[in-house]
C-alpha cells in the first residue's frame, strides 16, 4: 500500500511540473513592418493570425503591427491581393524581443473572359432574344452567380423557365443582388478592418505604457467614436488618447 501511495503522488507531482514547465515557456515579442516585396511600400491593414494561440491582430496605416508569440509558432500573413505568408522563428533564436520585415508578394488571379454583344437597336435584340436556344422545360438548368457557390442538389431539380425574356431577367438580376451584396459586404468588411488597425490593445499599450491587464480598463474608460477613428489620423488618435491617460491616472483609487 505504501509502495502504491507513493507511485500516485510522484506521478501527480511529475505531471504538474510538466504543466508548469508548458505554461512558463517564454513569449517572444515580435514588432515588425509589413511591405510590398516589389514596391517596399507599406502594406496596411493585414490580417495577422497565430493558429496555435488563435489570438490575431492587423497591421496599421504604415504596415506596422506587433505581436506575442511561442519559439514554436507560425504566425500567418494575409492581405486580399497577396501571397499568404508564414513567419517561423529560427530554432537558435534567444531573444525576447524581435523586429523584422515581412515582404508579401502580389498574387495573380486570372478571371473568366467576358463576351459583351452590342446591338444596333431594339429590334436587333428583339430578334436575337428570339433565335436564342433555351434549354427544354425536361433538362436540368443551373444559373452560375459569380463568388456564389451552391450547395447539393436534389436528385430530381427542377427549373422552370418561362422564355428567352425571364431567362435573361432571372440571371441578370440575381447577378446584380449578389454583385450589390459583395459589395456592401466588402465597404462593412474593411470599415472594421480600418478601425481595428487604428485602436486596439496594442495601439493602447504601445502609446500609454500600460500593463497588459490594464489595457481593458482603460479602454472602456476611453470611449473613442468609431466615426472618429475611422477619419481621425493615428496622430490625433496619438492625442486623445494621452488626454484620455491623463484623466485615467487622475481617477481616486480605490
Amino acid at each position: 500500500m505504501p509502495l502504491r501511495i507513493f507511485t500516485i503522488l510522484f506521478c501527480l507531482i511529475a505531471c504538474k511540473a510538466a504543466v508548469f514547465g508548458q505554461t512558463n515557456l517564454p513569449f517572444i515579442e515580435i514588432e515588425g513592418e509589413i511591405r510590398e516585396s516589389d514596391t517596399k511600400d507599406p502594406v496596411p491593414y493585414v490580417h495577422i493570425m497565430n493558429p496555435n494561440s488563435g489570438l490575431g491582430t492587423v497591421s496599421n496605416t504604415e504596415g506596422r503591427f506587433w505581436m506575442k508569440m511561442m519559439p514554436s509558432d507560425t504566425i500567418l500573413f494575409s492581405a486580399i491581393g497577396y501571397e499568404t505568408y508564414a513567419f517561423t522563428l529560427n530554432p537558435d533564436q534567444n531573444s525576447r524581443r524581435l523586429r523584422i520585415v515581412i515582404e508579401l508578394n502580389t498574387s495573380t488571379q486570372v478571371l473568366k473572359p467576358v463576351n459583351i454583344f452590342a446591338y444596333r437597336d431594339e429590334e436587333s435584340l428583339k430578334q436575337a432574344l428570339i433565335e436564342l436556344e433555351v434549354p427544354d422545360d425536361n433538362q436540368n438548368v443551373a444559373l452560375q452567380i459569380p463568388g456564389v457557390r451552391t450547395g447539393p442538389m436534389t436528385e430530381n431539380p427542377v427549373f422552370q423557365i418561362g422564355g428567352p425574356f425571364s431567362f435573361f431577367h432571372n440571371k441578370f438580376s440575381r447577378e446584380a443582388k449578389a454583385s450589390r451584396k459583395l459589395e456592401k459586404d466588402i465597404a462593412t468588411y474593411d470599415y472594421t478592418k480600418i478601425l481595428k488597425a487604428k485602436y486596439n490593445e496594442q495601439v493602447v499599450m504601445q502609446l500609454t505604457g500600460l500593463p497588459e491587464d490594464e489595457v481593458e480598463e482603460f479602454m472602456n474608460f476611453c470611449k473613442i467614436d468609431e466615426a472618429y477613428i475611422y477619419s481621425a489620423t493615428e496622430y490625433d488618435i496619438a492625442l486623445l488618447v494621452s488626454d484620455c491617460l491623463k484623466k485615467f491616472n487622475e481617477q481616486p483609487g480605490d
